[in-house]
C-alpha cells in the first residue's frame, strides 16, 4: 500500500502560541521540516519523543527538547507507518498503528481470561480466605451489623413482651453464659411473635427466636439446648463466616476497614444469607459439641438438646416444613454424635424455678393489660 511522501504539519517553537505551517518528509534518519521561508531542519528520531497518536483518530504529536520545547503536530497517523518503514531500528520507540488491531485482540482475550479468574476467586478464593477475613473483622463492626440484622428480622413483626416469658428466657441465657470467662458480646434474645419454627444467630451476640420454635420446646432444657447451639455459632463466628462467604466484596472491604457507612444495605444482605443458607457440616458439629459442653458447664441437663433435635427430626420425616431445619438439618448422624457425648454416669442438674410452668410460659407473648411497657 502506497503512502504519501509528505505531510502537512503545525510547528510550535516553544515561545509563541501561533503555529507555523510546515511540510514534513520522512527520511531514514529523521524528519525533514520544510518552512514557508525556505528553511529546512532535520529532526533526528533519537531526539524525538511521541506524546500523542496512539489511539484511533488522535493527532500525532512529537516533542523535542526539555521543558517547553519544540512541538510538531500532524493530523494523519499514517506518518507513523512511513516512519517505521524508513527509520527501521531508529524509529522503534514510536507507536506503530499496524499493531493497534493486535492490541484490541489481546485486550479482548485478556478480558475473556479475567472471567474464569474472577469466577475462581469467588468460587475457591473467597471461601478459602473467609476464615482469616472473618477473624480480622473488628468486633465493634460485627456487633453493629448484628444490631441492624436483628432490626431487619423484627421489622414489621410483633415482638413478644410478656414479662414472665422474657424473665424465663433471660434467666436461661444468663445461666448459659455465666460459665464463659470472657464474653465478647452482650447476648440478647428477641422472641418474634410468629408461628414459624425457627431460630437463628445474628452477628454480635443477637439471637432471634420465633414463637413457633419456643412453643415446640417441651422444657426449659430443650430451649436451653437451642440457645447453647446458637450461642456457639456466634462465639465461633460461624455466622460472620457464613456471611463473608456469600456477600459482596464491598461488604468485605468495609468490614475489614471497620467502615460502618451503608450498614443498612449490608444488613439486608446478611439477613438474607442467614435466612436462606445453611452452615457447613463442620460448623454444625462444632456448635453441637461446644453447645453440649456449655450446657454441662452451666449445670443444665444436655439431654434437652438431644430430645429437641430428635423431635425436629421426627417432624421432618412426617413432611412438616420447618425453617429451622433448612439451616440446621437434624440428621441421624448428628443425633448419634450427640448421644456419644452424654456422660456415662448420672449427674445432678439444676432445676429452673419455672420448670413446672414451662408449658404455660412458652405460649405467652403479649404483655398482660395494665403492665408497664
Amino acid at each position: 500500500m502506497a503512502h504519501p511522501t509528505e505531510w502537512k504539519g503545525s510547528y510550535y517553537d516553544g515561545q509563541s502560541l501561533v503555529p507555523q505551517h510546515v511540510t514534513v518528509t520522512v527520511e531514514p534518519v529523521g524528519l525533514s521540516l520544510h518552512f514557508a521561508n525556505g528553511i529546512t531542519r532535520i529532526w533526528n528520531y533519537q531526539e524525538l519523543r511521541q506524546t500523542q497518536g496512539r489511539y484511533l483518530g488522535e493527532e500525532v504529536r512529537f516533542e523535542r527538547g526539555t521543558g517547553i520545547g519544540e512541538t510538531l503536530v500532524i493530523s494523519s497517523a499514517n506518518i507513523l507507518i512511513a516512519i517505521h518503514e524508513q527509520g527501521g531500528s531508529h524509529a522503534g520507540h514510536f507507536h506503530h498503528p499496524g499493531t493497534r488491531l493486535t492490541r484490541v485482540y489481546w485486550t479482548l482475550l485478556a478480558a475473556l481470561a479475567v472471567i474464569p479468574i474472577i469466577y475462581g476467586i469467588f468460587t475457591w478464593g473467597v471461601p478459602w480466605l473467609a476464615r482469616p477475613i472473618t477473624a480480622a473483622i473488628p468486633l465493634s463492626w460485627e456487633i453493629q451489623l448484628g444490631q441492624f440484622v436483628q432490626q431487619e428480622f423484627t421489622a414489621g413483626k410483633s415482638v413478644c413482651t410478656n414479662p414472665k416469658l422474657i424473665h424465663a428466657v433471660e434467666s436461661i441465657m444468663t445461666t448459659l453464659t455465666y460459665p464463659i470467662d470472657t464474653l465478647p458480646y452482650r447476648f440478647q434474645v428477641t422472641v418474634v411473635d410468629s408461628p414459624v419454627v425457627n431460630a437463628m444467630a445474628a452477628p454480635g451476640g443477637y439471637v432471634i427466636v420465633f414463637r413457633g420454635l419456643l412453643q415446640d420446646t417441651g422444657s426449659p432444657e430443650e430451649f436451653a439446648g437451642v440457645l447453647a447451639h446458637e450461642i456457639q455459632h456466634i462465639l465461633l463466628r460461624h455466622t460472620m463466616h457464613l456471611i463473608v462467604r456469600h456477600v459482596s466484596m464491598a461488604f468485605i472491604i468495609s468490614a475489614l476497614s471497620g467502615d460502618a457507612s451503608g450498614m443498612v444495605s449490608y444488613a439486608l444482605q446478611a439477613a438474607h444469607t442467614l435466612q436462606t443458607l445453611s452452615y457447613s457440616r463442620n460448623a454444625e458439629d462444632q456448635a453441637d459439641e461446644q453447645g453440649f459442653q456449655l450446657l454441662q458447664q452451666a449445670g443444665i441437663n444436655p439431654d434437652g438438646m438431644l430430645s429437641f433435635f430428635a423431635k425436629l427430626g421426627k417432624e421432618q420425616t412426617r413432611g412438616t416444613v420447618f425453617r429451622y431445619l433448612s439451616t440446621h438439618p437434624a440428621t441421624k448422624d448428628r443425633l448419634a454424635h450427640l448421644e456419644e457425648l452424654m456422660p456415662p454416669v448420672s449427674t445432678t442438674y439444676r432445676i429452673f424455678p419455672f420448670q413446672s410452668e414451662w408449658a404455660e410460659i412458652n405460649t405467652l407473648c403479649d404483655a398482660p393489660p395494665g403492665s408497664p411497657s
